[in-house]
């Protein structure tokens, strides 16, 4: 499986993908850290990763139906967490869940639970 880190995911979380021998690309470090959200998607879902970010419109179902992307994971946390918190919680979530329950899937994901949408 791979993942697309957007541009509002700490670099540090690279790690925490790269600990389960996931693929992982940051949207800063290939050069798209301003690129609008169409393109985000749009690089994701052409390059058969899942994106990972906190842009919350990501989670609009009609602007982003599922069959339009590989998979989201938006992070719905407070705007005052630190890379520490949101890498931990990132942790704590990639444990608890099966590679199956992401893929082609809406995971909104808070600090101590996930909702999927498929």
């Amino acid at each position: 499986m791979e993942f697309f880190l957007d541009s509002n995911i700490p670099y540090s979380s690279i790690k925490v993908f790269e600990k389960f021998n996931y693929n992982v690309q940051h949207a800063r470090i290939i050069g798209m850290g301003k690129s609008s959200d169409k393109e985000i998607i749009d690089y994701a879902f052409q390059n058969n990763m899942i994106l990972v970010t906190r842009d919350v419109g990501f989670g609009n179902i009609i602007d982003y139906p599922i069959e339009s992307h590989k998979g989201v994971i938006v992070l719905r946390l407070p705007f005052y967490f630190n890379s520490v918190q949101i890498n931990k919680t990132l942790l704590n979530f990639l444990e608890s869940i099966e590679e199956k329950e992401i893929k082609n899937s809406l995971i909104i994901l808070d600090i101590k639970k996930y909702r999927i949408r498929r």
